[in-house]
């Protein structure tokens, strides 16, 4: 695991390091075009191209770092470039686009530490649940479409055998089919249910009895339902007689 985060930090770097090559690449070209024309704001809106490719740029003030080197080269630019308005119109036209330039900065900011903040809470919670003792599913579209190594094991398989896009139902006893789908209907739509004393069968025969808590989710993107089984009793198949 150590030596695959290690792989994962490197390879984090060198696209990091080729992003901001880019940028860098970027900038320079645009100030070159700014000190040889007299285009003042048709070219300085070019800066915004290296700006957002920050949101590219796995390093938090990293849109902090273009404005702060685009204002610079701005102001350098104001007495390189060959001006066809005053000086002092120059001056204004540069202002006005260093307050819109880091306002832009700002935003892209506060989007990549929601981002960030909403990346590691996701990857907390991932934690959470292939940990947890708990069976977990995630039930999307008709089928599941997620299981923790807890669900996995209770149904015979190994994680990450589980086979996905299988009904839930077929793993419900027939007792309470209808109520399950009642229950996940509502839970599509925003509910958080509790559903006790619910039969389910292994592959093997084996019944077990759980307590379900059906509650929303957003899985890549879209609404699902997460269902969470709290086993508490398991009961061999019944033996057959002659």
């Amino acid at each position: 695991m150590a030596e695959s985060a290690s792989v994962a930090g490197a390879g984090t770097g060198e696209n990091n390091l080729r992003m901001a090559s880019r940028i860098l690449i970027l900038i320079a070209l645009i100030f070159i075009i700014d000190v040889i024309t007299p285009l003042g704001l048709t070219v300085w809106i070019l800066y915004f191209i290296p700006l957002f490719l920050t949101l590219y740029w796995d390093w938090p003030r990293g849109p902090y770092l273009v404005t702060g080197v685009a204002v610079i080269l701005l102001i350098v630019s104001l007495f390189l470039s060959p001006q066809d308005v005053s000086f002092f119109y120059a001056l204004l036209d540069r202002l006005f686009f260093t307050i819109v330039l880091t306002a832009a900065a700002i935003l892209i900011a506060i989007h990549k530490r929601d981002e960030e903040t909403l990346r590691q809470s996701e990857e907390r919670y991932r934690v959470l649940v292939e940990w947890s003792p708990d069976a977990i599913a995630v039930y999307n579209n008709g089928s599941i479409v997620y299981t923790n190594p807890s669900f996995s094991r209770l149904f015979g398989q190994e994680w990450g055998e589980m086979p996905t896009k299988k009904e839930i139902l077929s793993i419900i006893h027939a007792e309470k089919e209808s109520v399950i789908r009642e229950r996940i209907a509502q839970a599509e739509m925003g509910a958080t249910i509790q559903v006790p004393d619910v039969g389910m069968l292994r592959p093997d025969g084996r019944l077990l009895k759980a307590d379900l808590l059906l509650s929303p989710i957003s899985w890549n993107k879209t609404s699902a339902v997460q269902i969470i089984a709290r086993i508490f009793t398991e009961k061999d198949p019944s033996p057959s007689h002659s």
